[in-house]
């Protein structure tokens, strides 16, 4: 049996495979082969067949086998304008960021924002697109607990909210300290930390941080867990009593990309965690190491889940046949782990029932490079400059597209 017999058994029978400057294309046999990027947008048409991707190179890719299927996507600009930097509260594109780096889903849908630039936390109303601010005030980097625009943070990035949806945790990267609001009252306080970089183990103030950047809360509320980013390290605090220790990663001088228990596993900036449904298992975007690990709880034992120590690329495929750039933020929904994949300029998923690695949103040309920009649009026509960051509610992904100063959203 041909390859194209062997997909002919889809919804969408193929009529021709097209090679070109963007691999092996897809083309249904009502579509007419088209030319440069007109034949990328065949990938990201809605096909399925059981077919497994297998790696041929940079930008080409073949299929056969078993189990994988391609969705339609669409790639919008919900909140802020393109490289149109401020801090200014209002509806949609009406409303401006400048470069945020953390953005996450509440459990009632209310989407926060890191505004990193402008060292303050903001919400957006999911249905109005309505952007106000919730607590920090615009350029004013520094450290004050306090109410609403009194508090003060110096770049902002990675949060996770209570279960209840009571408290927002927020990691205030450059004042190396894990914060949290009290979103009936505005009120922010210090948890962990303070302000001179360390690594120290202990309760509360007593603990030392080096550039936290990402966090993840456990199902029951009462552990918030750290990507350490410049210790290398993976900590938990206690919420209870603020009681911080190390799980993993072997500190600041150690960084690597062993796999191991505990101290034994190394890391390479660590930027953002993403949490298992049940509790059990955090998901970690080893960002430096251009690699997506993970941590068993009960043992801390960390593994490779996808992706080459060291070696940038943007091949898809089975999770150690595949290559990612920069991975800065990881997000998940169900069997989805969906990657910010910053340097790419994509949204890339690690299918967890099967360890398999796609691309969602964005596009690349021949040889792998990213196309970065700012187009809205369908499949490939959908471009990013730099996600950042995101996060998923209902099956509906946010990014904050750092460098343009915009929040987009990916459906599917």
């Amino acid at each position: 049996m041909t390859l194209a017999d062997e997909l002919s058994h889809g919804p969408d029978r193929v009529h021709n495979l097209a090679f070109g400057q963007f691999g092996i294309a897809l083309i249904r046999k009502e579509d007419t082969l088209k030319k440069g990027r007109e034949m990328g947008k065949n990938v990201n048409r809605k096909w399925k067949a059981s077919a497994k991707m297998i790696s041929l190179g940079l930008g080409a890719s073949l299929v056969l086998g078993a189990g994988m299927q391609a969705q339609a996507v669409t790639v919008s600009t919900i909140a802020g304008s393109f490289h149109e930097r401020g801090a200014i509260d209002g509806a949609g594109t009406n409303a401006r960021f400048e470069f945020p780096q953390g953005i996450l889903a509440a459990p009632d849908g209310t989407i926060y924002i890191a505004d990193t630039g402008n060292d303050m936390i903001r919400k957006m109303n999911p249905s109005t697109k309505s952007v106000e601010n919730v607590a920090g005030s615009d350029h004013r980097a520094r450290y004050r607990d306090g109410v609403g625009a009194n508090a003060r943070f110096n770049n902002p990035e990675g949060m996770a909210i209570s279960p209840d949806g009571k408290t927002l945790y927020i990691a205030d990267s450059r004042n190396n300290m894990i914060r949290k609001i009290d979103l009936a009252t505005k009120t922010v306080s210090t948890i962990a930390g303070h302000s001179f970089p360390s690594s120290g183990d202990g309760v509360g103030k007593e603990a030392g941080f080096e550039t936290p950047r990402g966090l993840a809360i456990s199902p029951d509320g009462k552990t918030l867990y750290v990507a350490d980013s410049g210790n290398n390290a993976i900590r938990k605090i206690d919420l209870a009593t603020n009681t911080v220790t190390t799980l993993a990663g072997a500190g600041k001088l150690m960084s690597g990309s062993a796999d191991g228990v505990g101290v034994q596993a190394t890391f390479h900036e660590p930027r953002s965690l993403a949490i298992s449904g049940d509790g059990q298992v955090l998901y970690i975007a080893d960002t430096r190491n251009n690699l997506i690990r993970k941590m068993v709880l009960a043992t801390n034992s960390v593994s490779t889940l996808a992706g080459h120590p060291g070696f940038p690329g943007t091949l898809n495929g089975p999770g150690p046949d595949a290559y990612f750039y920069h991975p800065v933020s990881v997000t998940i929904d169900g069997n989805k782990l969906y990657v910010a994949d910053g340097a790419n300029a994509d949204i890339r998923m690690v299918d967890l029932s099967t360890g398999v690695v796609s691309t969602v949103a964005g596009a690349t040309l021949n040889g792998g490079v990213p196309i970065a920009g700012r187009e809205d649009g369908s499949g490939v026509e959908g471009h990013f400059q730099f996600p950042g960051a995101l996060t998923v509610y209902h099956g509906v992904l946010f990014v904050a597209d750092t460098p343009a100063d915009t929040i987009r959203e990916v459906s599917f």
